[in-house]
């Protein structure tokens, strides 16, 4: 269809044509032309498509260019007809992000509490990765028909938009207790992380083989992720189901020490946590580099035992096993806050919060870090925004109360705490009391009075480190440190923010809380 310019070579036995006598000859490619078009553009596609595939095969293989080996899980979407089996795609999910989590050459793995905020989410990857501040995201699909199961997970570069790896599963029976591992490897290696034999070794291994122990269990954590006191008797349950079907199930042991380090049953501190340490034994006897139950072990030696140097190195050492692990950067940062290093206290705090951005828990205790350390403005932004992720989290207003407190702003601590439960809502803490606190504080002890003497005997003792703060404002020093050292023989949970509660402020040089500060090894 273009002119084209044509030579003829002159050479001994080579012809040179005339014009005129190539006229046949030019017609001849005209004709031809049409069908020329046809292939080439038949080639072109060839190409082209040779190319895609060739691009594809390539994207499969494209590899992570990013500094910060950082990555967030997705919940995997359940697209099977049967939506009754969503908590199994939950749980693959929280399995796949605590393997990752045990390689310590990830120096991110975003926890299970912020990234499932992202379930069913219209957001863009982009956003996603920037609210959590990753460079990469895996997301996928379970589908889940009769004894099968089928996985595809995805993994991408966000920055670049590159697919760093793609596959595909199917899995019959029980062999889906082995995914997370697989899945979890794999990405690894798609990210260039450095697996240690030990590493690899805790990845691969499933602490059940019985399927329904297995769902069991993650019921059971659904509940207990609630952290509210209706939903702990439920999460028992479901850890005691598990075992009855696999009684060498590991994380279910460990499922039972959480619910009783935590208590939320109504017992003393002395009549629970002797159990959870029984269990958390049980599950370390079971498997001995399980991260929940070592996590429960420090915490009893730290926060029960009152022995916080002795269970520092010992959450050090949790940490660089699994660095991603935020609860144990949480309980560190507790102790480091109690022996009077805030600095060191906020950036534990810190590295849990950039964990699990999303956490509500973890946002309130930066709060109460920010509280124990003296900033006060900060402590209150930080707590606005706990509210904001979730308004239901109690703590959230006990602090906040407190905050108003030491800003001598009583109405509004008064109003921060009405917001508070009347009776015990979690472990230590009761809303009449705090109310109670607030209008000693501000100078109507009749009205204090009138408030504790409603609180029942049985709540009055397990609030007892919060009695010492109205006794102390109602002038009653004597019986403020009565009430403190009953806290210390009952081993409370609030007794090693003994050494940096300002409430406690008045009575700091008293001979008998010196002793105390002694007793409780701060001295």
């Amino acid at each position: 269809d273009e002119p084209m310019e044509i030579f003829a070579l002159a050479n001994q036995g080579l012809k040179v044509p005339r014009r005129e006598e190539m006229s046949g000859k030019l017609k001849e490619i005209q004709q031809k032309s049409n069908r020329r078009k046809w292939i080439i553009l038949s080639a072109v596609t060839v190409l082209l498509a040779a190319g895609f595939f060739l691009y594809k095969a390539r994207m499969h293989n494209a590899v992570f260019s990013g500094t910060e080996r950082s990555i967030a899980v997705l919940p995997f979407e359940n697209i099977g007809s049967d939506k009754t089996e969503e908590y199994i795609s939950d749980g693959i999910t929280q399995d796949v992000i605590s393997n990752l989590s045990k390689i310590s050459s990830l120096q991110k793995v975003i926890g299970w509490i912020s990234v499932r905020s992202f379930k069913k989410t219209s957001k863009t990857l982009k956003e996603i990765a920037d609210e959590l501040d990753v460079a990469a995201i895996l997301s996928g699909t379970i589908e889940k028909e009769d004894q099968k199961t089928r996985i595809r997970a995805e993994l991408i570069e966000v920055g670049t938009n590159k697919l760093l790896w793609v596959d595909k599963f199917e899995y019959s029976g029980n062999d889906f207790l082995s995914i997370q591992s697989k899945l979890a490897i794999q990405i690894a290696n798609a990210l260039k992380a450095n697996l240690s034999p030990e590493e690899k070794k805790g990845i691969a291994r499933n602490n059940t083989e019985n399927a329904e122990a297995y769902k069991l269990y993650r019921r059971g954590r659904i509940f207990w992720d609630t952290r509210n006191k209706a939903n702990y008797d439920s999460a028992e349950r479901y850890f005691n189901r598990a075992l009855q079907l696999d009684p060498d199930y590991a994380l279910a042991y460990s499922g039972l020490a959480d619910c009783y380090t935590f208590n939320q049953k109504g017992l003393t501190q002395m009549e629970a946590i002797p159990i959870a340490k029984a269990y958390a034994l049980k599950a370390l006897s079971l498997d001995s580099t399980l991260t929940e139950a070592k996590t429960a072990l420090a915490f009893i030696q730290g926060y029960f035992d009152f022995d916080f140097r002795g269970a520092i190195p010992v959450f050090n050492k949790i940490i660089s096993e699994n660095p991603n692990y935020a609860p144990a950067h949480i309980y560190l940062g507790n102790l480091l806050g109690g022996l009077g290093d805030h600095e060191a206290d906020l950036n534990e705090k810190r590295k849990a919060l950039s964990l699990d951005p999303l956490s509500a828990a973890w946002n309130m205790v930066l709060g109460r870090t920010f509280y124990y350390a003296g900033k006060y403005d900060s402590a209150y932004e930080q707590l606005q925004k706990t509210i904001l992720l979730n308004s239901k989290v109690n703590g959230t207003y006990t602090i906040q109360g407190m905050v108003f407190i030491q800003k001598r702003e009583y109405q509004k601590a008064m109003d921060a705490f009405s917001k508070l439960p009347p009776g015990m809502f979690d472990a230590g803490n009761n809303g009449t009391a705090l109310l109670s606190y607030a209008y000693a504080m501000k100078g109507d002890k009749m009205k204090a009075m009138a408030l504790l003497n409603k609180i029942p005997g049985t709540d009055r003792l397990q609030c007892t480190y919060q009695l010492a703060f109205i006794f102390l404002a109602l002038g009653d020093t004597t019986e403020a440190l009565n009430k403190l050292e009953y806290a210390y023989e009952h081993h409370f949970l609030a007794m090693p923010f003994l050494n940096i509660d300002p409430n406690l402020e008045p009575i700091r040089n008293e001979p008998r809380f010196q002793a105390l500060l002694k007793k409780m090894n701060f001295n």
